[in-house]
């Protein structure tokens, strides 16, 4: 597993820098330190479920810091038998999102459909993590972004809600059968088949382009007076002003592997762990607050 690959391209020129606050953390040598940044948001790691790859989350939370980071929802994924599928690499992770207030962090936490279960502690702080339903977040340039998981925009979810479980656990399902079989590939020193994921991903995508998600939550974050939003759920890494406001989706750690940072000049940049799933790279040109987007997953 490659973790020192990191894709860094974004967009969003800006203003002079912020100072950065101080934040005590271990000391390390200048060849490990950890890229800093202003914001992390990250989503849908669905610990407790097979899907979930916790090495890559943890591979990325000790090569990037922040002053802030946003968890956008599905943390924890508790439509599943959560002790089926726990492991020690699960627990690292939420131990180490669990101490990152100690070291000076603020922590929002927002949750999603998948760990609703929290929302009731919305407004509430624990071990100094803040629980909210949604936030705005400025970036160092001004900007207003909304900061919420975004299951309130997906109209499958609160139309078939039954529908949408029973799909999660055959997605569920699929995924652990696909990285099944390819481990037993690897150790046979036969090539790897990625079939099942090209499927699901191939589904997702016209599920997601058809129900025009996007346009719904960037007018969401244009009600709450934003600039744009910022969001997950949808499994789909995206930085873009195709719709007029700042749509960006930070993707997942169960197919895609991605997150959202905000350098201290505020500019916007989705990166991407290198992990075993086929690469794919796009570029599109942008208008003048995006100069470049490249995704590479």
């Amino acid at each position: 597993m490659v973790i020192d690959t990191f894709h860094r391209e974004g967009h969003v020129s800006l203003a002079p820098p912020l100072p950065a606050r101080t934040v005590s953390r271990p000391q390390r040598s200048i060849l490990h330190r950890p890229e800093q940044h202003r914001a992390i948001f990250l989503s849908d790691m669905h610990l407790g479920t097979r899907m979930c790859q916790p090495e890559l989350i943890l591979a990325f939370l000790n090569a990037h810091h922040a002053e802030t980071v946003y968890l956008i929802g599905d943390i924890v994924d508790n439509w599943h038998p959560l002790g089926r599928n726990w492991s020690a690499a699960h627990h690292q992770v939420l131990r180490h999102l669990l101490d990152l207030p100690q070291t000076g962090t603020r922590v929002i936490y927002l949750p999603g459909n998948h760990d609703s279960f929290f929302n009731a502690y919305a407004g509430s702080i624990f071990g100094g993590i803040e629980v909210e339903r949604e936030a705005i977040h400025q970036t160092a340039d001004g900007r207003r972004l909304l900061v919420t998981h975004g299951d309130q925009c997906d109209v499958f979810a609160h139309k078939a809600p039954i529908m949408a479980r029973i799909g999660s656990l055959i997605e569920t399902g699929a995924r652990a059968f696909d990285a099944a079989q390819r481990t037993m590939s690897r150790a046979a020193g036969l090539p790897e088949w990625h079939g099942i994921t090209r499927q699901l991903t191939r589904a997702n995508t016209l599920i997601r382009n058809y129900d025009r998600f996007e346009e719904r939550l960037c007018a969401l974050g244009v009600s709450r007076g934003a600039d744009g939003i910022v969001c997950g759920h949808f499994h789909q890494p995206a930085l873009h002003d195709r719709h007029g406001p700042i749509y960006a989706n930070c993707g997942d750690w169960a197919e895609h592997g991605t997150g959202l940072v905000e350098a201290f000049d505020g500019k916007l940049r989705l990166l991407s762990v290198s992990q075993d799933i086929p690469a794919s790279v796009t570029s599109q040109a942008g208008s003048k607050a995006f100069n470049r987007y490249v995704r590479a997953v």
